[in-house]
């Protein structure tokens, strides 16, 4: 009986519901990530071989609703020479929780390209809104990504960024800034608001992107930043660097950036495609 059964369902199959009217479902499933425990009296040491790419995950408890961002850093110190400090920000996560239903922070990451050998790191709490930051390793390799000029602009700016110099092209709030570049493909925009004597704590931008009778509008939230300078604009200050994507299509394309929806001057725009 079982046998016959077990034979009727495989051959059998539903051929009409009726009525056919549908809801779907979204099934959200449950999984953990163990992190590690990072604070300002245990520095957390982890030893690579190399050469490979390590990815640090790191997410913050987060205590108060009402705090929009958060900004923590942690000091990257690499075979007991070299030292960085890592600038982070985010936001509470609306999805994850940690122990005892503890919210937390999205996670914000960064690579490290490890050398050939055996090489040490240590990570040590510089600062965060609280005594917890929380980390997670992985073996994971960044997406690698080219930059390309500008074709119109009013001037250039240098930074130097990660031992090299950078170019960005700055957008004034009279102007534009045009790209021309061939699709498919992605493109990433760097952008960094220009802080003058007249703009301080936390500012909000527009960047309006115009290609081929298409608009894109970025709102942008952004604070200024602590550890960058530019090189050849010392009137100015740039803000922290925050990203953004378009997916550009087939053919060539000339894209027009303008800037809206501040009190600053300019903002600098620097621009990849993904190799």
């Amino acid at each position: 009986m079982i046998y016959a059964i077990a034979v009727l369902c495989l051959f059998s199959q539903i051929v009409d519901i009726s009525p056919r009217e549908q809801y779907d479902i979204e099934i959200v499933t449950k999984t953990k990530d163990r992190f590690i425990i990072l604070t300002k009296n245990k520095p957390v040491t982890v030893t690579v071989e190399g050469p490979t790419y390590l990815r640090v995950y790191t997410r913050i408890p987060w205590h108060d609703r009402s705090v929009k961002h958060e900004i923590y850093k942690v000091i990257l110190q690499e075979n007991e020479i070299d030292e960085k400090i890592i600038t982070l920000e985010s936001e509470q996560s609306e999805v994850s929780k940690g122990e005892g239903g503890i919210s937390v922070s999205k996670w914000r990451s960064f690579y490290i390209e490890v050398p050939q050998g055996l090489n040490t790191y240590k990570l040590t709490h510089w600062s965060s809104p609280r005594d917890t930051i929380l980390l997670k390793f992985a073996y994971e390799s960044p997406k690698k990504w080219q930059d390309i000029a500008a074709t119109e602009y009013r001037s250039a700016i240098e930074a130097i960024e990660e031992e090299r110099f950078i170019t960005y092209y700055e957008l004034p709030h009279d102007g534009s800034v045009n790209l021309r570049l061939k699709g498919p493909t992605k493109l990433k925009i760097i952008s960094r608001l220009n802080y003058d004597a007249q703009t301080v704590g936390e500012q909000s931008y527009t960047l309006i992107a115009e290609d081929n009778g298409t608009t894109e509008k970025f709102l942008i939230t952004c604070y200024k930043s602590e550890t960058l300078t530019f090189e050849n604009r010392k009137d100015i200050v740039p803000s922290n660097a925050q990203r953004s994507y378009l997916d550009i299509g087939d053919g060539w394309h000339t894209i027009r950036f303008r800037l809206s929806g501040t009190i600053a001057q300019s903002v600098s725009l620097r621009f990849q495609v993904e190799e």
